[in-house]
């Protein structure tokens, strides 16, 4: 069994809006990534905070957790959404939206406690988390960092080479959300 953990907690502050809610092909970015993630695992579960009002209306379909402490940044949603998963999990951030189905198929077929697609060498998202080290990961403090972890882990690490340079691209700005608007249209044309 997989679990998949998409975090979409965050403040959104460069970006001024709800990134989350910005409108790619016309629906929201967050439907884009559920979209994405829900093939390849059985339980997929949606971390919330400063946002979940707004995003609620859009999650039916998945499971959605409240992270009371999203003001103490990412590791927080990381931890509340694996809080109680025991199984293989795959983390991938909110605005992460257009990773390729083939990424995905082969960080969850290769091998590693600790799975991360790289392009170009650059590491990249989604995070895949084996059952084994996910005791470990509970166990580390809220103001830790997934870096942190995995600096820890390093020796645990399968970089998984890639041809996806959208497992780079997340959108922090409303300038990011329109390059990756003219990437998305430039690779599917």
């Amino acid at each position: 069994m997989v679990a998949g953990v998409i975090l979409a907690g965050g403040l959104s502050t460069r970006a001024n809006t709800n990134k989350l809610l910005l409108e790619v092909d016309g629906r929201p970015l967050i439907l884009h990534t559920i979209e994405t993630l829900k093939p390849y695992v059985d339980r997929l579960i949606v971390v919330t905070g400063k946002f979940d009002e707004q995003l609620r209306p859009y999650l039916n379909d998945v499971e959605v957790v409240y992270n009371e402490n999203y003001q103490l940044g990412m590791f927080s949603s990381v931890l509340k959404g694996v809080n109680d998963i025991d199984c293989d999990v795959v983390i991938l951030p909110g605005d992460m939206a257009n990773i390729a189905h083939t990424t995905i198929e082969t960080i969850l077929n290769a091998n590693g406690l600790i799975r991360i697609p790289t392009y170009l060498g650059k590491r990249g998202h989604p995070l895949f988390l084996s059952s084994e080290i996910l005791p470990s990961l509970k166990k580390e403090d809220i103001d830790s960092n997934l870096k942190e972890f995995l600096n820890k882990n390093e020796d645990k690490i399968n970089l998984i080479p890639t041809n996806d340079q959208f497992i780079k691209i997340d959108i922090d700005t409303i300038e990011d959300y329109q390059k990756f608007i003219s990437l998305r249209k430039e690779t599917t044309l």
